[in-house]
């Protein structure tokens, strides 16, 4: 008798759980790492077991004690209109940050605004230095081309001066150091 109970509870908590795992999870917006107070709490399972219980009462809206085929529907009702809500927040929220001027609509210039800035990886002191083998501040045509073609050799496995398909595929396959 036990087990019964146990596979109906299970059945009721997926049940009530259906409707926020079918929901379409949006991809978040990027956030800042969660603070350690803001990780999840311990729960007893006196704690958990009032979870289930409340989310049964809110459920079991005639409260008969049981959850019937219309409560859960109504249920899954409720959750979907709950993410649409904080879904159509969120969304909101976004297009007022891109919207500067706050007129209700995003000019392609405001929406150009929120793209990210590219900028360099390294400063032309440093590529210099990368490739500037004799240090002299400059780079010459021989320094310049000798990063490429120890690349191009290495790949050119039979030394004939032509780069196969063969040797370009060995060369992806190779794990690189």
């Amino acid at each position: 008798m036990s087990t019964s109970y146990l596979r109906l509870g299970s059945a009721i908590a997926l049940g009530l759980a259906a409707p926020a795992l079918a929901t379409a999870a949006p991809a978040p917006a990027k956030k800042a790492p969660a603070p350690a107070a803001e990780a999840a709490k311990p729960m007893t399972r006196t704690q958990f077991l009032s979870n289930v219980q409340s989310r049964f009462s809110t459920a079991d809206t005639n409260h008969d004690g049981f959850i019937d085929s219309n409560e859960v529907a109504a249920a899954q009702q409720r959750e979907l209109q709950q993410a649409r809500t904080t879904e159509q927040q969120r969304i909101g929220a976004e297009f007022d940050k891109l919207d500067t001027n706050h007129d209700g609509q995003l000019s392609k210039a405001e929406f150009m605004a929120a793209a990210p800035t590219v900028t360099p990886r390294q400063t032309a002191q440093q590529i210099i230095g990368l490739i500037d083998a004799n240090k002299d501040g400059k780079i010459s045509l021989q320094e310049y081309e000798a990063g490429p073609l120890g690349a191009f050799n290495k790949i050119d496995t039979n030394h004939d001066g032509t780069v196969s398909a063969a040797e370009i595929q060995a060369a992806k396959a190779t794990p690189k150091k």
